[in-house]
């Protein structure tokens, strides 16, 4: 909720600035960039986090998914083992 009131606040001062002719220092600018640096980098990092855990997720699955195919093959196995010998 922050970083949609930080872009509010980007959007008014803009508005302010263009349209009613609102005094800028550059100060002010060098502030306003920073928040919204700040923003792109909270986005940024929000997304990769994402990724992350959904690759986790897939290779986790694709993990156990294997390991069941192991374990039913090793059965499989073992069972014609003890057929062949009885």
């Amino acid at each position: 909720m922050n970083v949609a009131g930080v872009v509010k606040d980007c959007l008014l001062i803009a508005f302010s600035w263009s349209v009613i002719k609102d005094t800028v220092t550059p100060v002010n600018l060098l502030g306003y960039g920073l928040a919204f640096l700040g923003v792109g980098f909270y986005n940024h990092s929000k997304l990769q986090t994402l990724k992350l855990k959904e690759v986790q997720k897939k290779t986790q699955a694709a993990d156990e998914e294997s390991g069941k195919l192991l374990e039913e093959r090793d059965g499989d196995g073992v069972g014609k083992k003890g057929d062949s010998q009885a």
